[in-house]
């Protein structure tokens, strides 16, 4: 009985986590994060890398700046961009960026017969 608790407990988990991690995909979109973070959440030699960052420092940070609490002030535009998140909204984001995985790069690539021939 107690392993049929356990194995609930773990699917829950496994898919909740799914789940959010999903939904911060579509909050990194929709949010625009990806204009100064990069696609990849790469970051550039402004904007700090999000990618496979720890959760606690990222939903920390994603709080302060929701908070107008900055270190710098290039840090001030995030307020625009977070102050309309929920707690849900930041824990999903903050997922998706600490378990952030790059999509496979074979997927727009085409195969060159279908492009015809260049001679």
């Amino acid at each position: 009985m107690k392993q049929f608790f356990f194995l609930i407990i773990l699917y829950t988990t496994i898919f909740a986590t799914d789940n959010s991690y999903e939904k911060g995909r579509i909050l990194y979109i929709d949010k625009a994060c990806s204009n100064c973070h990069g696609t990849n959440a790469e970051g550039s030699n402004i904007y700090p890398k999000l990618a496979n960052r720890l959760k606690n420092l990222l939903t920390q940070k994603l709080q302060q700046f929701q908070e107008g609490k900055f270190d710098t002030q290039t840090q001030e535009i995030m307020f625009g961009f977070v102050k309309s998140l929920t707690k849900q909204d930041i824990d999903d984001l903050s997922t998706y960026l600490a378990n952030y995985q790059k999509e496979s790069e074979k997927k727009y690539k085409l195969d060159a017969s279908l492009l015809g021939s260049v001679d």
